[in-house]
């Protein structure tokens, strides 16, 4: 079966079982349960804000690898709606981390099944979402998929944007780890493709060896070598 069959199955699927179905089937969701099913989360999550900067919402999509297998992925968009609004494509929060592929109108830039940040909750031990909206933040924390309390106030803010920190789940994945390197590889292809887009991957797992690029190309894939060069790396 093609992803995009496996997408739409695992949708048509979730709806009577969530989070469990994609929990009893990874494969079907992210591919495998190695490190490109890894890839797949940060892919899932990465692909609703960065087509928000596709769509003029945001500026950049920043990626950052955290110690015991974490990952936080922040945009500086509008933030993720807290609520449903009734009678438009602007998903709520906890649609958007509940219901594979409901972040309204959408494409699969990073990875191929397009299910968004949903699939990534079911998959993590511990969700944590921020959403920097109308000068309030909130913030909401799942575990494997699973609300723990409905969005909270957490105080004011001067910015907007929405930040997803996820920590896979080893009863899934078992110690894999995710590969900065591929990663890395991914986003480098997805900045050449797609003019405008600004991406930035940082390694914070191992203190005092630090990596990190920032990936943009305005000119797309006619840029042989991207304006900004790496930001850091391996031995900075």
């Amino acid at each position: 079966m093609s992803a995009e069959g496996n997408a739409y199955e695992g949708v048509r699927i979730q709806v009577h079982e969530w989070p469990e179905a994609v929990r009893k089937r990874p494969g079907m969701f992210v591919g495998s349960t190695d490190e490109r099913g890894l890839r797949a989360l940060v892919f899932a999550v990465s692909d609703r804000a960065v087509n928000d900067v596709l769509d003029g919402r945001a500026s950049r999509v920043d990626i950052t690898l955290l110690p015991g297998g974490a990952v936080r992925i922040a945009d500086d968009g509008p933030g993720v709606r807290v609520d449903d609004a009734g009678g438009t494509d602007d998903a709520g929060l906890e649609t958007v981390l509940t219901r594979p592929g409901a972040y309204g109108r959408h494409d699969a830039v990073l990875g191929n099944f397009g299910l968004g940040p949903a699939v990534a909750n079911a998959l993590s031990s511990r969700l944590t979402a921020e959403v920097r909206r109308d000068g309030v933040r909130w913030v909401q924390e799942y575990a494997r998929g699973v609300a723990l309390a409905p969005p909270a106030q957490a105080g004011p803010t001067a910015g907007s944007g929405t930040t997803v920190t996820f920590r896979r789940d080893t009863e899934i994945f078992g110690a894999t780890e995710f590969s900065y390197d591929a990663l890395a590889e991914r986003l480098r292809a997805v900045a050449l493709l797609n003019r405008g887009l600004d991406l930035s991957l940082t390694d914070e797992r191992h203190p005092g060896e630090p990596r990190a690029e920032r990936f943009r190309f305005p000119g797309g894939a006619r840029d042989l070598t991207p304006s900004s060069t790496p930001t850091g790396s391996s031995r900075a």
